[in-house]
């Protein structure tokens, strides 16, 4: 598989602008394979779309910050004064304390819904109150505390909910990039085939002025020889100037296609498809087959499953907050306390000061009533969004069987156009062989090529719209991606203008 680079982009960019800019410059020809590299690497519309999956990219890793330990510090100096109600031993009626704090903590949430901490105070206090034995003194303590969930917020779930509803977010706004490649991929194939189709009719006007003149040549030479009656040679030259600006259309027309593919590729020239010829590819979809693919690839599909996918992480959330918060609560701690602060420290290590506790905290709203709405309207959305993903299927299987439809019917068409030119053609050169023997005039043999000229547009658009429901039936089936060798793999970046996704393709 070959990843295709930004820089390719630069190289055909440059090549593009290599001509200076001019009324009539010289179309560059590509297959529609690179076509479609160049437009769906190229294309605002989609580029604008990566932007936004990048933003959601963001919000992912953004969400996993719940994760984050959180570490907490504190510095206070201050004093605390009160009055005394023991003035006798007391040598002041205010009792001072002098205080310094430094304190330390770490906290760290867990998937099961528990935040576990561990926390190191220190603190001296200096007091004017004679009744203190150890004064000043120095108090530290050392405890780790575990509060963990039983019933309301309890589970990865209700945990996580932040980091999967991103996820969801993530996964529809990667399908609205899908949607728009499918757009541009689509417009693409028809643009082309349309193109194509032109430039044939281009080719058949052309031959169609070469035969018009050829004949006005043989008319003057029989004229002169003074076989031919001049009318004829004026019916030549009238069938001369239609036919010339019959091609002037079909010119016109083919430039304005070439204009519209450099457009979809952002080219600054116009842009031909390579030298290649309309054709019929045979096909075997079949129905179900389409359906099953719709299911899995259709970008609005997908987008459905993905809306209802969140409902269903937001109802199981809904149904946890409904329940009463119950927590098992745990702390183990062991304090120093002492007339030095290595001394405080140092008892850190005994078991002299060791506490413990361990509990059970129980809240719960009477009634509860925002929690149960909120169980109920995720309830009813849900169901909403369950019907709505039902109409899409059914939608999409009827847009299956009118795609299928139409390529028989386009099918069918191709066979009646091409045994319509070919009649043409006979016609056409029986009018040829009777005019060289005076059977038939210029106008019948004019008249007979203008009806082959018709013939062959009309096996060409048949052929250009046989492709085109080809293409409708691979956007509807969600295929056209895959078909055209097409699929997007993950490239994250960190800088703000390198892509987002890559695309590859055989």
């Amino acid at each position: 598989m070959l990843c295709f680079r930004p820089f390719l982009f630069s190289f055909f960019f440059c090549a593009v602008s290599a001509v200076s800019a001019g009324a009539q410059q010289s179309p560059v020809h590509m297959e529609l394979a690179e076509l479609t590299r160049v437009a769906l690497e190229r294309n605002l519309e989609i580029a604008a779309q990566s932007y936004e999956t990048r933003a959601s990219d963001a919000q992912v890793s953004g969400a996993y910050g719940i994760y984050d330990p959180v570490a907490e510090a504190e510095a206070a100096l201050g004093v605390s004064r009160e009055f005394s109600n023991i003035s006798v031993i007391s040598t002041s009626d205010v009792n001072e304390v002098k205080y310094r704090r430094l304190n330390l903590s770490l906290s760290q949430l867990l998937p099961t819904g528990a935040r576990a901490s561990a926390s190191f105070t220190n603190g001296r206090d200096d007091s004017n109150n004679n009744i203190l034995a150890i004064d000043p003194y120095y108090d530290s303590t050392l405890k780790f505390s575990l509060v963990q969930p039983l019933l309301r917020d309890r589970g990865r779930t209700v945990t996580e909910r932040g980091i999967l509803f991103a996820i969801k977010e993530r996964q529809i706004s990667v399908q609205n990039l899908r949607a728009r490649a499918f757009d541009v991929l689509s417009r693409l194939r028809n643009v082309y085939h349309n193109a194509l189709r032109l430039r044939q009719n281009l080719e058949y006007r052309q031959a169609s002025l070469d035969l018009a003149r050829e004949i006005l040549r043989d008319n003057k030479a029989r004229l002169e020889s003074g076989v031919l009656p001049p009318v004829e040679v004026l019916e030549a030259e009238v069938g001369v100037k239609q036919r010339e600006r019959d091609l002037l259309d079909a010119r016109r027309a083919y430039d304005d296609a070439l204009d519209q593919i450099a457009l979809l590729v952002r080219s600054d020239r116009p842009v031909a498809p390579a030298d290649l010829e309309l054709e019929r590819q045979p096909v075997h979809f079949r129905e179900e087959q389409g359906f099953a693919s719709a299911l899995r690839q259709r970008p609005e599909i997908m987008q459905q499953m993905r809306l209802i996918e969140r409902l269903d992480i937001e109802g199981e959330v809904a149904r946890n907050q409904v329940l009463p918060r119950v927590d098992l609560a745990a702390e183990y701690s062991h304090r120093g306390f002492d007339d030095r602060y290595a001394d405080t420290v140092g008892d850190l290590a005994d078991d002299d000061l060791a506490n413990w506790q361990v509990g059970v905290e129980l809240s719960y709203p009477v009634g509860n009533r925002a929690a149960r709405n909120d169980l109920t309207r995720v309830r009813l959305l849900r169901r909403q969004q369950s019907v709505l993903l039902n109409r899409l299927k059914e939608e999409v299987r009827i847009e299956i069987r009118a795609a299928l439809r139409q390529i028989e019917v386009s099918d069918k068409i191709v066979d009646v156009t091409r045994t319509g030119r070919r009649l043409a053609e006979e016609k056409l050169d029986n009018l040829l062989k009777r005019q060289k023997v005076g059977l038939a005039t210029t106008r019948d043999v004019l008249e007979g090529e203008q009806d082959l000229a018709a013939a062959n547009f009309d096996e060409t658009a048949a052929l250009a719209d046989y492709n085109n429901a080809v293409t409708d039936y691979l956007r509807i089936s969600g295929l056209l991606l895959e078909q055209a060798g097409v699929r997007f793999i993950a490239q994250v970046r960190k800088d703000e203008d390198g892509p987002l996704l890559g695309m590859e393709t055989p």
